[in-house]
């Protein structure tokens, strides 16, 4: 128990460190994205600010000098430039602005900017101002360095568009690198937040995950002590012993793990062996326990042993996968066996492998009705039914494991016992995180 309980909380340990680096990740991305925005408004802001700036002193120098306003842009513009090239946050390194008629009556370019040219025949394509709303769209320099293409309009009083602005701002060095400084911050001091709650959060869900891991394991156990004992009691109704129960589950795993099958499908596969004639339940006694020959009426009642067998499975979420091998069992790789008829691959896996060792079982058993065959006889008669009874690949890797399982476990019922309960642990219990993530015992 206490192995299991720590394979627990391994998985919680797991999966809490997971959750907490994807939602580590959204907030860093969240944190990077509001500082991009607060930068960017910042830029926006400075950019309002210059373009107020510039119309206060177009209006100055209009009202001393008594000249239009579009004559005095220039000047304006000439301030802006001397005041502007001292700012450690960015500059304007290209300005024009144009009246209402499109005609350019100021403007500001700084040579010495590289790539100057290029970027300035992009502007038309990234930042085209709506309304008297600023228009911003991030460019990357030549030297690298992060800018903005800028489209404004300068509107009067009554909102009516007297100029359109546009211009590149590119950023300092010294505020980019502030800026990464504040998303570093941000992310960090996000992401320790994240791991903070979550370190704290951990002892209250350790201790819900262990109780519900307690609950969970014996839950289990009483599932897996219900589908022995299920499975035991058809068997003895059938026969004396349930050692036939025994025997067939563990060559069936045995062959499954030569076949490569995956821990899922043989913890299926143990179900369905175990409860494979669980529909036997329904059948009369004359019937179930002649010991002759079954008529063909007779014959075809018991065949219904598969029915009832899915009909008492599929009540049970837990059993419900096992009808693969319970619904099944009876078919034949050349389609004449029952109930459905299926042949070949439409045969599940599991069924085809149930079909060799219940076969072999029964042959090497003895019954009222006739003596046990010997292990050779037996297998002749495996080899004389492959392509017809049985699948061909799966029965050549049965013959090639058969002879050891058979002189271990065909006359030794205690050790055919011993060994399942092993299996039962290894397969059922012995990696409890993975039957979690399987959903293959709790209900989903």
């Amino acid at each position: 128990m206490k192995s299991r309980i720590r394979s627990l909380r391994k998985l919680l340990i797991v999966r809490l460190i997971a959750l907490s680096a994807v939602v580590s990740i959204l907030v860093g991305v969240g944190a990077f994205f509001l500082e991009r925005y607060k930068f960017e408004k910042v830029i926006a802001e400075r950019t309002i600010l210059a373009t107020e700036l510039l119309k206060l002193r177009i209006l100055d120098i209009a009202a001393i000098s008594h000249r239009p306003w579009e004559t005095l842009v220039q000047q304006a513009i000439d301030d802006l430039q001397r005041l502007s090239s001292d700012s450690e946050f960015g500059h304007f390194v290209w300005l024009s602005i144009r009246n209402a008629e499109g005609l350019e009556i100021g403007r500001m370019a700084d040579l010495t900017y590289p790539g100057l040219q290029t970027l300035i025949q992009d502007l038309d394509l990234q930042a085209a101002a709506t309304g008297n709303k600023i228009a911003l769209a991030l460019l990357v320099g030549p030297d690298g360095l992060p800018g903005y293409a800028i489209g404004l309009n300068i509107t009067d009083s009554e909102g009516q568009i007297k100029a359109v602005l546009r211009g590149l701002y590119t950023i300092a060095p010294e505020a980019v690198t502030a800026f990464w400084r504040d998303i570093i911050n941000s992310v960090a001091a996000s992401v320790l937040l994240v791991l903070l709650v979550t370190a704290l959060h951990y002892p209250v869900v350790r201790r819900l995950f262990d109780h519900l891991g307690r609950l969970s394991i014996n839950l289990l156990d009483a599932n897996l002590e219900t589908l022995q004992a299920f499975g035991s009691a058809i068997a003895k109704r059938d026969s004396d012993t349930d050692a036939h129960n025994f025997r067939v589950t563990i060559y069936a795993v045995r062959l499954a793990e030569a076949a490569g099958l995956k821990a899922g499908s043989i913890r299926m596969l143990i179900k369905g062996a175990f409860l494979h004639d669980v529909g036997k339940i329904a059948i009369r006694d004359h019937i179930l326990l002649k010991p002759g020959k079954l008529d063909a009426g007779e014959f075809e009642v018991m065949k219904t042993h598969v029915r009832h067998g899915l009909d008492i499975i599929n009540h049970c979420q837990w059993l419900r996968d096992a009808g693969e091998v319970v619904g099944n069992h009876h078919e034949k790789f050349d389609g004449s066996g029952y109930y459905f008829g299926l042949k070949a691959q439409e045969i599940p896996q599991a069924a085809r492998i149930f079909a060799i060792v219940d076969v072999f079982d029964a042959l090497t058993s003895a019954r009222p009705y006739k003596l046990p065959f010997s292990y050779e006889e037996s297998i002749d008669f495996l080899r004389r039914e492959a392509g017809k009874h049985f699948d061909p690949e799966l029965l050549a890797i049965f013959v090639g494991i058969a002879a050891p399982l058979y002189q271990r476990f065909a006359q030794h019922e205690e050790d055919a016992r011993n060994e399942l309960a092993e299996i039962i642990r290894q397969y059922f219990k012995g990696d409890i995180a993975d039957l979690f993530d399987e959903n293959l015992y709790l209900d989903k």
